[in-house]
């Protein structure tokens, strides 16, 4: 039995959770794949996975040799990796995701810098604004705005973020400026449907975390896009000091309600938990961290 390839392949759907899914990443036929879970669960002598017609889910077993697995095959490939190149230095595919909007200013000239300091290192950048599963859907990194939900991942704080309430001055001069929170009700605000789906904004009153409910006629799912509207005047948003910065520093943007600002948004890298982190990972994760750690 060639239980590397057993244990690569068991890996590979319980990450995916898909036998199909995990021939294609092999690049195996499904029959290939399945046969070495069974050759596996024959030598260990218990049930790894749970199969049905519909999905492919890991027993109590399974999730606890998985991760052995995981560790013993990211040590491997970082020894291996090393061993090949006769060095350390980083080597190999970084699949990397973040947010849109972060990504489109700031990532392009991140990673291209990092990459011409290690040519032999790969990055696959996918943006977006959804919450990435790293262990389901496969990812080595994610960058992460605001504030960071318990998990068994491990976060490096990159760079300081706030999420600024702001409008034009000539908004503010026709609809005044709002001095508390609940003062919000009286405007026209331009949501983030991925924040409580523009539904409220939250905020700091009296040391705790508080949601405040909005109104707009404005939503969408990409935060740019709300930046251009404010700066057309079309009303009020609440958007990260990355998006708006530039607009706040030379006036065309004025901020308000800054004393009720949350205090937990920041940005951060995020990973798997393991051992030994690659080179190719800490290196990248330090590299952003000396880009951003100015702040925005």
């Amino acid at each position: 039995m060639d239980k590397l390839a057993n244990m690569q392949a068991f890996a590979m759907v319980g990450q995916t959770g898909s036998f199909a899914e995990a021939a294609r990443r092999l690049n195996l036929a499904h029959s290939v794949v399945s046969k070495r879970i069974k050759d596996l669960e024959d030598y260990l002598g218990a049930q790894l996975l749970m199969r049905t017609t519909r999905k492919v889910s890991l027993t109590d077993a399974g999730y606890a040799y998985l991760d052995h697995v995981r560790k013993f095959l990211d040590e491997l490939d970082e020894v291996e990796g090393a061993l090949r190149h006769k060095t350390q230095k980083p080597v190999g595919t970084i699949k990397l995701t973040a947010p849109l909007s972060f990504g489109l200013q700031y990532l392009g000239p991140a990673i291209a810098s990092y990459l011409a300091q290690y040519p032999d290192v790969t990055v696959k950048t996918y943006l977006s604004d959804r919450h990435v599963d790293l262990v389901e859907e496969g990812y080595d990194l994610a960058i992460r705005v605001g504030a960071l939900s318990d998990s068994s991942l491990i976060a490096k704080k990159l760079g300081a973020c706030r999420r600024v309430v702001c409008a034009t001055p000539a908004y503010f001069k026709q609809h005044s400026t709002p001095q508390t929170p609940d003062d919000l009700r009286n405007h026209n605000c331009l949501s983030y449907i991925n924040l409580a789906e523009g539904k409220s904004w939250p905020f700091m009153i009296d040391g705790q975390k508080t949601w405040q409910p909005v109104t707009g006629n404005f939503l969408s799912d990409n935060g740019d896009l709300l930046y251009q509207a404010a700066l057309a005047n079309g009303g009020i948003t609440l958007l990260p000091t990355f998006i708006v910065g530039d607009a706040l520093n030379d006036g065309r943007l004025i901020p308000a309600l800054e004393k009720y600002e949350e205090t937990d948004f920041d940005i951060h890298a995020v990973y798997q938990h393991t051992r030994h982190l690659s080179a190719k990972i800490r290196t990248l994760i330090d590299h952003f961290g000396k880009i951003f750690s100015a702040g925005f």
